[in-house]
């Protein structure tokens, strides 16, 4: 049996890199504080949810939105703990450090793709219904990818977390022998 525990997550200010400041123009100083107060306490929650589970942490594989497959998983994950202190990463560091095993989740190609488009997307200006619709095509091929690298490297026997923005759908994409487990109940979904 495969399990994969997931995390529909909100991403902080501090997990946007270069995007970060665009995304921050956008908001007031109001709304960037409750955005703030709200991420802090979302990730306490997951962390407190996650140390209740009293998982075996020896069998349990980390996949993260935005981590490519690339060999270098374990320093980008410290790299942005120490440069932009994300409570995201600095949970998956601390979930590696006692025995988890921390996978590249995402193509590079794909993420490269994603990042030149959001980069467009957040110039001024109102987004276009082509660049809405070629956004939403490559969040389903990144969708499409995550669920085939967890099929391939998730094993009989062993447990997945999946920490992944509220924009992905990835669930029906997932094969049917993964047990799917939201401990913080399923995100609504437009289609839904």
């Amino acid at each position: 049996m495969r399990a994969l525990i997931y995390f529909p997550i909100i991403h902080s200010h501090k997990d946007l890199g270069t995007l970060d400041k665009r995304v921050s123009d956008l908001r007031t100083d109001e709304q960037a504080d409750k955005y703030l107060d709200a991420t802090e306490h979302f990730w306490k929650m997951i962390a407190t949810t996650i140390e209740d589970l009293e998982l075996d942490y020896s069998h349990l594989r980390l996949y993260q939105d935005g981590l490519p497959v690339c060999g270098k998983e374990q320093e980008i994950v410290a790299e942005v703990v120490e440069s932009a202190g994300s409570q995201n990463f600095k949970l998956l560091q601390k979930l590696h450090q006692k025995g988890a095993v921390l996978m590249g989740t995402e193509s590079p190609e794909l993420l490269v793709q994603e990042h030149a488009l959001m980069t467009q997307l957040l110039n001024p200006g109102e987004p276009t219904e082509i660049s809405l619709k070629t956004a939403q095509e490559l969040l389903n091929k990144r969708d499409d990818y995550i669920a085939q690298r967890i099929d391939k490297t998730l094993q009989d026997n062993e447990m997945g977390l999946l920490f992944l923005g509220l924009m992905h759908n990835i669930e029906k994409k997932l094969p049917q022998d993964i047990v799917i487990i939201q401990p913080l109940g399923k995100p609504p979904r437009a289609e839904d």
